[in-house]
């Protein structure tokens, strides 16, 4: 989903960088990480030549709004993030805010089961889960959330594994 995107990219919750080399060579990524300890581990792994500039905030701080300008970011990336950020709905109107017209959001988040039984479980579990994994929440149906968001699925596909994960690329719509 990564390999060769080039141009302004914005990763979202880049964690300890591993997606850093897919990009393109001409790719200018923005990577915003709240957690300062997994930036460390990112600035570390991004390799001499890449160019990455650091961000330790979170999507909804304000601030980002001063430093990434409306309309001038070909790609948003967010992998198994939107589960954590504790406002989703804000952080899709800040990938709208500043993707370009024809710019793209790259998406991977697990999302809530699409089995009744499933669901029970993954309700019952979340409270727990989201207090010892780090504000992850099972239950989101962030499927729906990005559709509502105005977003239009370019190509995606649902994934069924223990969780079932939405993987896509979608567009403005």
């Amino acid at each position: 989903m990564l390999t060769g995107l080039n141009g302004e990219i914005i990763e979202v919750g880049a964690g300890t960088g591993v997606n850093f080399k897919f990009y393109g060579e001409q790719a200018q990524v923005t990577a915003i990480e709240p957690s300062l300890p997994m930036l460390k581990k990112a600035q570390k792994k991004a390799s001499e030549d890449a160019n990455i500039n650091f961000l330790n905030y979170g999507v909804c701080d304000p601030e980002l709004n001063q430093l990434i300008k409306e309309n001038s970011i070909d790609y948003v990336v967010s992998m198994l993030v939107l589960c954590t950020i504790p406002d989703p709905e804000k952080a899709l109107a800040q990938f709208k805010r500043w993707l370009k017209p024809e710019g793209k959001l790259i998406i991977l988040e697990h999302i809530h089961s699409a089995h009744s039984r499933n669901k029970k479980i993954q309700n019952f579990v979340n409270p727990a889960w989201r207090a010892f994994a780090d504000g992850c929440n099972l239950n989101r149906n962030t499927d729906q959330l990005i559709l509502e968001a105005g977003f239009k699925p370019e190509k995606h596909e649902y994934i069924k594994r223990s969780l079932r994960f939405v993987k896509g690329v979608y567009k403005l719509g």
